[in-house]
């Protein structure tokens, strides 16, 4: 066999192996669903965090999330750059120029 042939047969296996997980997963939650009601019981009582959607479970957002940064350098001309991301053009021509980015720091 080739490469190619023996790549695009372990590519293949791979998708029949997560078909079969995903097939014994359902079966798993079937049967559970199944004796819990038998019980009386509701699935969301007994499993909350399986029955919540991702976007009800994922992690909460930091309070100060998209609030301004403080300003962390300030150009001669009043440009200014909080020191996150990409640094800004006007530094970048200023330490071209041979000027160090401490000249430029607010204190």
């Amino acid at each position: 066999m080739s490469v190619a042939e023996l790549t695009a047969l372990r590519d293949a296996a791979e998708a029949k192996r997560l078909e079969k997980l995903e097939d014994a997963k359902t079966a798993v939650i079937e049967r559970a669903r199944a004796e819990i009601e038998q019980l009386g019981l509701s699935f969301e009582s007994v499993f909350p965090k399986v029955a919540q959607s991702p976007a009800e479970s994922s992690r909460r957002t930091r309070r100060d999330a998209g609030a301004p940064v403080p300003v962390k350098f300030r150009g001669p001309n009043g440009e200014t750059w909080s020191g996150r991301g990409r640094m800004s053009k006007w530094l970048q021509a200023l330490e071209a120029e041979g000027q160090s980015r401490a000249d430029f720091a607010v204190k």
